[in-house]
């Protein structure tokens, strides 16, 4: 099945691990019979962590200071996250931050996760020295550092964390509050700081454009900043991360109100931007970022509630933070975040322009994929979990109102040609000829049930079955 052409049933015929037109002998060396069964694009997870010094750090502390609840079920070795991955029929994931000191490490670390496709982004907004260069004014210079320093990386794209703010080692982190005005020590503003990104990926002619982690995430005033980012980008070609969580606005009675259609307004009319929406799930997740101010927010809402607030450097220049959740539907944040990420996908006009990703581990657990894609196909289902959630959820948002329900070939734009797009894979995500031979197969009965919790009954990457 692939929604991006008419598909009926027909042979595929692969050579060298890529799809190619029938042979004119017809006369392959090996045929594999999959009568009754029916193949899709293996899935793509673009925007998840990986192997960050992060990921590296929970994997150690594991088994001594985070909690069960957290651990049994969200995090394990890199083999066990390849096989979540694959069990799911996902065989592309993007890790999307790692910083240029630590690519080294990543690409062996991604080596571990063979055969799933892997990919990373290259963090360059906190990177000391450059934004040093930028703030004196010396953007030539500023310039010839990030390119050598991408190009050395071996990265696929640049990654932003709420660009133009100072991210310092020990006390509060101060967030970007508005694109044109500077932040603690910064001299450029984040619009200025933005525009430079922007252009350096136009100078390596990326495939895959700036990658940005906006500012206010969560916050009751992310909205109007999502819409002046967004405008900001003047035509120019951007991905923005976790789109749900900056769609906020202030609410009297709930604190937090959805202003998601405001957000899609200024995402439709600027059709070059794309983004990954950040679902989130129900259960055990971990609040894993290099955005301090979020951190800090997270430290101020929840405490040691579940377990340990941890702060690293990273790199010696600046620091990540690690926050262990519990996301429990009767708690207002959390039953806000599950409800709006699904009222963007439910209420956008171009699926194009969005893709599905949890973040994770800030999201959920990757088992939790199916159960998500379950509530954007089935309506009775969503309303059974929202009607057990915090009343926000229902009062807050337009999910209880909203009667579409996604198609099969809707879910396939979302996981496969939408993700492929936005990352420049025009090799990946279809069945045309010339594309990657990156298939997972399931029985015809998907086709009725999408139900995405029964694993492929074969996987194959790269040509090659697994």
């Amino acid at each position: 099945i692939d929604p991006t052409q008419v598909d009926p049933p027909r042979d595929l015929y692969i050579q060298d691990g890529k799809i190619i037109a029938p042979p004119a002998d017809n006369q392959p060396t090996q045929t594999i019979d999959l009568t009754g069964h029916t193949i899709l694009p293996g899935g793509i997870d673009m925007h998840t962590h990986l192997v960050t010094p992060a990921m590296a750090a929970l994997r150690t502390l594991q088994e001594h200071v985070i909690p069960d609840i957290v651990c049994n079920q969200l995090i394990g070795t890199p083999t066990w996250l390849r096989d979540q991955y694959l069990k799911l029929g996902i065989t592309t994931a993007i890790d999307a931050a790692i910083m240029p000191g630590d690519a080294p490490a990543a690409k062996l670390g991604l080596r571990e996760l063979e055969p799933l496709n892997t990919g990373f982004l290259l963090l360059l907004s906190h990177h000391a020295d450059l934004l040093a260069m930028i703030n004196a004014g010396h953007m030539v210079a500023a310039s010839q550092l990030a390119i050598k320093l991408f190009h050395n990386a071996g990265a696929m794209g640049i990654k932003l964390v709420n660009p133009g703010s100072m991210q310092t080692m020990d006390g509060p982190a101060v967030d970007v509050l508005d694109i044109d005005q500077t932040v603690q020590d910064m001299q450029a503003t984040p619009r200025q700081v933005l525009t430079f990104f922007l252009d350096i990926s136009d100078k390596l002619n990326l495939a895959h454009p700036v990658h940005i982690h906006l500012p206010q995430l969560g916050t009751p005033d992310s909205s109007p900043t999502t819409c002046q980012w967004l405008d900001a980008m003047s035509g120019r070609r951007a991905h923005i991360a976790h789109l749900q969580y900056h769609c906020y606005t202030y609410d009297e009675d709930w604190y937090l109100r959805s202003d998601v259609e405001r957000v899609l307004k200024h995402l439709h009319a600027n059709p070059q931007i794309t983004a990954d929406v950040g679902l989130t799930s129900f259960g055990p997740a971990y609040g894993m970022t290099a955005d301090l101010a979020l951190h800090d927010r997270l430290v101020e809402l929840f405490g040691d509630e579940v377990g340990p607030t941890l702060r690293f450097q990273w790199e010696g220049r600046t620091s990540f933070g690690l926050q262990p959740l519990d996301r429990d539907p009767a708690n207002l944040g959390y039953a806000m975040q599950w409800a709006k990420g699904l009222e963007l996908i439910l209420l956008v006009d171009n699926l194009n322009q969005l893709s599905l990703s949890i973040d994770y581990p800030n999201g959920g657990a990757i088992a939790s994929y199916p159960q998500l894609i379950r509530c954007l196909m089935d309506k009775s289902y969503r309303d059974a979990i929202l009607d057990q959630a915090h009343p926000a959820a229902t009062q807050a948002t337009q999910l209880k109102r909203i009667t579409r329900q996604l198609s099969f070939d809707e879910i396939l734009q979302l996981t496969r040609i939408s993700p492929a797009h936005a990352l420049g894979l025009k090799n990946k995500g279809n069945l045309h000829v010339g594309s990657d031979a990156d298939w997972v197969i399931y029985p015809d009965s998907i086709l009725k049930t999408g139900d995405f919790s029964q694993s492929p009954t074969r996987v194959m990457i790269n040509g090659q079955f697994l």
